[in-house]
């Protein structure tokens, strides 16, 4: 059985080892920028304890993660207008699952939930945004849609993309019986793997919202 709870700092040795897990697959599957997140295992997973933001763990029967996501209210001022910034909104960043339940969509899972649960809270909107291409159109496989693209400092192009909120009533058999999304869902999901890596930037970012600076906001 699935479940998503929110997270707590005994949960961090677990989800470094997640991460660590999925690192460990990138380099074996000589996917690029494999290193980064190794090098940010203990960053990431540290978010468990940190504030200002909602980590959720994705857990199978009660106690194995399988899965995270962290739920940021606060847009990127270089992403989002004023007047989007002051809708209602998640934005989704640090999502990570275990590349050994990748074939369940547990990634599309984590997106379904956080949609439902943006409308059970009055939320108009669920948010995200990436500096890569093939990450965000992984993105659009959620059914999100790709509201801009913006140059950002550096040369780098980042993709805002967003999703309305609504009930998802699958995710209640998902969630309870474990069962695969596609089978309910009927669509086609096939990860995609960016072409650049947004760890250190989603690293950077959830470490320092947390102590009130405004760093850019990437999703994995």
């Amino acid at each position: 059985m699935l479940a998503m709870r929110p997270a707590t700092p005994e949960d961090q040795r677990a989800l470094a080892a997640m991460i660590q897990v999925r690192s460990e697959w990138m380099k074996s599957k000589q996917l690029p920028n494999w290193s980064s997140w190794g090098k940010h295992v203990q960053e990431l997973a540290g978010n468990c304890s940190r504030r200002g933001g909602e980590m959720w763990v994705l857990v199978e029967d009660h106690r194995r993660i399988v899965g995270c996501t962290t739920i940021l209210r606060t847009a990127a001022p270089w992403a989002w207008t004023a007047a989007e910034a002051g809708e209602p909104a998640f934005y989704l960043n640090g999502t990570v699952t275990d590349p050994a339940e990748r074939h369940r969509k547990l990634g599309t899972l984590i997106a379904d939930w956080a949609v439902d649960r943006a409308a059970c809270e009055n939320v108009t909107w669920v948010r995200r945004d990436c500096t890569s291409s093939a990450l965000a159109a992984y993105y659009e496989q959620q059914e999100f849609k790709l509201v801009r693209e913006i140059s950002t400092v550096g040369g780098r192009t980042s993709y805002a993309l967003e999703r309305r909120a609504q009930r998802v009533p699958e995710v209640a058999v998902w969630l309870i019986s474990g069962i695969p999304t596609p089978k309910l869902a009927g669509r086609s999901r096939t990860p995609v793997t960016g072409k650049r890596s947004n760890v250190v930037e989603a690293a950077r970012f959830l470490s320092r919202s947390w102590n009130g600076a405004a760093e850019p906001t990437m999703s994995m």
